[in-house]
């Protein structure tokens, strides 16, 4: 399985870039977002570094099989792709296409339940809004409240009072401080210890579906 892949850009396409290794080249389907900030740098032979997803595509009517590679700047970029991935009938293609809003945006998008800013994404019509949110509300909460360059990763910590920050973070998803404080309480009253904020944040959206 390739994970990573490092090497010398030879060729931007519109919805690929092709990399050199060791005068292997591969073709590596990317993000338009990523393909029009390469093409803006306008620097071919420039090495990059992307994290890759292997899968294999399916021609309509041939019954032929190709491998294919799918490339990310970031491993978060990589993840997100992947949940993405799970909702019935995006598909890579469509779903590398609405990958215009960097992922923070998406996510708080979805978890929020704002369909009209996911209805700005290229493909994205109100069926398949509905059907993100539905999908995936409550799995992409970690990508939402996580900071630019920040690793995504549940901390392991002693047990502490996490309620502060858990109301921090509900507040930046739009909740409002009297709701926030009502599902952190109701949370709190299964028992549970929780290790981390993003352990109780998990439980909330749990408890939210």
């Amino acid at each position: 399985m390739i994970s990573k892949i490092r090497g010398r850009l030879t060729d931007i396409g519109e919805e690929t870039v092709t990399v050199e290794v060791s005068n292997l080249f591969y073709e590596i389907l990317v993000p338009s977002a990523l393909t029009e900030q390469l093409k803006s740098n306008g620097r071919l032979e420039q090495e990059v570094e992307l994290y890759t997803f292997y899968y294999i595509e399916s021609s309509a009517g041939m019954g032929n099989q190709f491998p294919r590679l799918v490339g990310f700047r970031d491993p978060n970029d990589r993840g997100f792709f992947q949940l993405l991935m799970t909702v019935p009938g995006l598909g890579v293609r469509k779903a590398l296409r609405s990958l215009t809003l960097p992922i923070k945006e998406f996510a708080s998008a979805i978890e929020t339940e704002n369909r009209g800013e996911l209805l700005k994404l290229p493909g994205i019509g109100p069926r398949m809004a509905e059907k993100i949110i539905a999908e995936l509300k409550g799995k992409t909460y970690l990508y939402a409240l996580m900071k630019e360059g920040e690793a995504l990763s549940l901390r392991k910590e002693a047990e502490v009072d996490f309620k502060e920050e858990v109301l921090k973070a509900l507040m930046q998803l739009q909740y409002r401080k009297g709701e926030a404080e009502r599902i952190i309480d109701k949370a709190l009253a299964t028992g549970r210890k929780f290790r981390s904020p993003e352990e109780m944040l998990q439980t909330i959206f749990q408890q939210q579906l």
